[in-house]
């Protein structure tokens, strides 16, 4: 009877695993807008755009990632008038890229690397091949490396 206390004690009292930020931080808000997927391109651009690159980390990295990722393969047209509308902003972009990792479902990084090879405007070429070459990386991350699909 005392064991099971004592277990759910510390578990509750332990620290994240990775030193990832701890409910409510500053980093768990600010990540808010960037954790949903029903956010709009441009909520989720303003969000990214502002968002503290110290705080892509442990789960807070993972829920961006997952919503970026797959926000990507179900709104492209949306994400590239994101592009077009912001084309120096590099924040934002390095945290898509960031995002493109082996954390996130292999079928969406495959939808999101399709997307970029094969629908990509001329004027976006550079970041359309920046977002295949990071998919591919990201696939042969997986054990066993996942081969891009050719759709």
């Amino acid at each position: 009877m005392l064991l099971p206390v004592l277990l759910t004690a510390l578990l509750a009292s332990a620290a994240p695993a990775g030193g990832a930020a701890p409910p409510d931080s500053p980093c768990e808000k600010a990540a808010g807008t960037l954790m949903t997927v029903t956010s709009p391109w441009p909520e989720l651009y303003q969000a990214g755009a502002h968002f503290p690159p110290r705080c892509f980390d442990g789960y807070v990295a993972e829920g961006i990632s997952d919503t970026l990722v797959r926000k990507v393969g179900s709104d492209w047209k949306g994400f590239l008038v994101v592009l077009r509308n912001h084309p120096n902003d590099r924040r934002f972009f390095s945290l898509v890229l960031d995002s493109i990792n082996a954390t996130v479902d292999d079928a969406d990084i495959q939808i999101a690397n399709h997307l970029a090879e094969r629908s990509c405007p001329p004027k976006l070429k550079s970041k359309c091949h920046a977002i295949s070459k990071r998919a591919r990386e990201a696939l042969a991350e997986y054990v066993p490396p996942v081969v891009p699909r050719d759709r």
